[in-house]
């Protein structure tokens, strides 16, 4: 056990050093810091620490560690890697307590991460597809806190 909290410990420090675009290149960089592991490893690896493909400042997609929890005012975090400010977002439309996200395709994953990096207790959580993301939201959601959030997500937010 020693060994893997040692393992995801150089990981964590690996993703927040260096930008990775596949999991090939994160294998090589654990070898040479002594950590020979197979790719299901890794895998299993990167979920555990809720690793998670974004987009950088070229538009490339990387692997990046969750940044810290954030306080209920929901303020917006400045890191390393600044994300896509649109995240290919089309539309947003609401039904009942769902509010369902149109994108482009393949950025509905790096949406849903990014909104997941908020706390706000009105979105109980969040599915992601390739060009889809699902916020399932509590009874008697508050709109404004939720068009708030995205706003600080996505400038042209707006719900059709």
């Amino acid at each position: 056990m020693a060994a893997k909290k040692t393992r995801l410990e150089v990981l964590r420090y690996l993703l927040s050093n260096k930008h990775f675009d596949n999991q090939v290149d994160i294998l090589k960089d654990l070898k040479a810091h002594g950590f020979k592991v197979a790719q299901p490893t890794l895998s299993r690896d990167l979920h555990h620490l809720k690793v998670s493909k974004v987009f950088d400042d070229e538009g490339h997609s990387i692997y990046a560690l969750p940044q810290e929890v954030y306080p209920s005012d929901v303020s917006y975090r400045k890191s390393k890697v600044r994300l896509v400010q649109n995240f290919g977002f089309l539309k947003a439309m609401i039904s009942g307590n769902l509010l369902v996200i149109k994108t482009l395709h393949g950025y509905a994953s790096s949406l849903a991460a990014e909104i997941d990096n908020y706390t706000i207790p009105d979105i109980i959580g969040s599915l992601a597809g390739d060009d889809t993301v699902l916020l399932i939201l509590i009874e008697n959601y508050n709109i404004h806190a939720i068009k708030d959030l995205m706003t600080k997500i996505i400038p042209h937010f707006s719900i059709v």
